[in-house]
């Protein structure tokens, strides 16, 4: 380690700056000193201690946040499983043919049918016009509520905002 501090000491720089402190006077040496005690503590305050405090606190904020959404999904836990219970005890039963659930399915939706075909194990429905989110809701109950499967679904957008046509809609039985 000396050897280190010794090439520091002869380095020209460091000469350099040796003699430029002999020449000051000694309250100039003083008052540098003072500076450069005052620059480090700054530079600790503003490079080190304010960023990791700043993270700290940010670090708690984000805590706090994430700790009051658990609360909250905590406390509607109780009534989302309530209300899927419920549902589940409302849900319409697959009973009937599966052309009967298709048309229970389509009213519950305010679905026109145009036309219902028999194809394989399936049928195939069209729809002429219907809205986009009605035809997703009832895509949605016929799988989850009346047990059925949806294995083709070709939709054509209509020049209505927000209508469609469903041109061929494959429904079979659940296995």
């Amino acid at each position: 380690m000396s050897a280190v501090m010794e090439k520091v000491r002869t380095h020209p720089l460091a000469v350099t700056l040796q003699q430029r402190w002999a020449q000051f006077a000694p309250r100039e040496q003083r008052l540098l000193s003072a500076l450069a005690v005052v620059l480090a503590i700054a530079v600790l305050y503003f490079v080190i201690w304010q960023p990791s405090y700043q993270a700290r606190l940010n670090a708690e904020q984000r805590l706090q946040g994430q700790q009051q959404q658990l609360q909250w999904v905590k406390q509607n836990l109780g009534r989302y499983q309530a209300r899927v219970q419920s549902s589940e005890a409302s849900a319409p039963q697959a009973s009937g043919s599966l052309t009967q659930r298709l048309n229970q399915a389509a009213d519950a939706n305010d679905i026109r049918l145009a036309r219902i075909q028999p194809q394989g194990e399936g049928v195939v429905i069209s729809v002429d016009e219907a809205n986009f989110d009605r035809v997703l809701a009832f895509v949605a109950q016929l799988e989850q509520q009346y047990q059925l499967q949806i294995s083709t679904l070709d939709v054509a957008r209509l020049d209505t905002p927000g209508q469609v046509r469903v041109r061929q809609l494959l429904v079979t039985e659940s296995s």
